[in-house]
């Protein structure tokens, strides 16, 4: 079995219930715990936010934001952005030598452009996305414990949302007094609160995914 059927074979063994997680939902501003910039008070919760490296078989990655890019593609995968035509071509080795969150993110555009993702990425059946999310968010907490993993406590029973400006998928759009979206990413965070905290934070910690999702 190949690395790719691997990982179809631990989705398929997850409970997560996908098109709940994508189920469109209205969320008050006032009644939920929502991040947006580095200045909100639970701002730790981004992919975003600095000065939070995950561990993965050894490897010490910047961010969560920077292991979740490098999910989404093959090892040989080549892309020159025409911006700069004097990078390193290998999309991986670009996304591994960025320093932050933003860099790990931009860096990988143009190969998105060019329709070089790994092409189970949205796919229905599999949405490898949602589970490479997961699994990052559960190592991101692990390595984290003191800064994440407090900040998701401080939500308490609240939903968590992302609030943008343009995403209604990972997160919620400003409408009125409510955020609007399918806030996949928000589900994801109050899952990892409420079912997997403490089995994450175990001196053993139960992954969902343990061998992860890079090819």
């Amino acid at each position: 079995m190949g690395i790719m059927e691997d990982q179809h074979a631990a989705i398929e063994k997850s409970s997560l219930d996908i098109a709940s997680l994508k189920a469109e939902e209205v969320y008050g501003l006032n009644e939920c715990a929502w991040f947006f910039s580095k200045d909100d008070s639970c701002w730790e919760l981004s992919n975003m936010a600095g000065a939070m490296p995950v561990l993965f078989e050894g490897y010490r990655w910047n961010s969560s934001e920077q292991l979740y890019q490098a999910s989404k593609y093959g090892r040989d995968v080549e892309c020159v952005p025409d911006s700069n035509p004097n990078v390193e071509p290998n999309v991986l080795k670009r996304i591994i030598a960025q320093k932050n969150a933003r860099g790990a993110k931009m860096t990988q555009k143009c190969a998105v452009k060019a329709g070089l993702v790994r092409q189970d990425w949205e796919d229905d059946l599999f949405e490898v996305r949602i589970h490479s999310m997961l699994w990052v968010l559960e190592l991101k907490l692990w390595c984290n414990q003191r800064t994440f993993g407090a900040a998701l406590k401080n939500t308490g029973n609240l939903p968590i949302v992302e609030k943008s400006k343009k995403d209604s998928f990972w997160g919620g759009k400003e409408n009125g007094g409510s955020l609007i979206g399918s806030n996949v990413l928000g589900k994801l965070l109050t899952i990892l609160r409420d079912e997997k905290y403490e089995k994450v934070r175990n001196p053993d910690p139960q992954y969902t995914y343990p061998k992860g999702f890079l090819m």
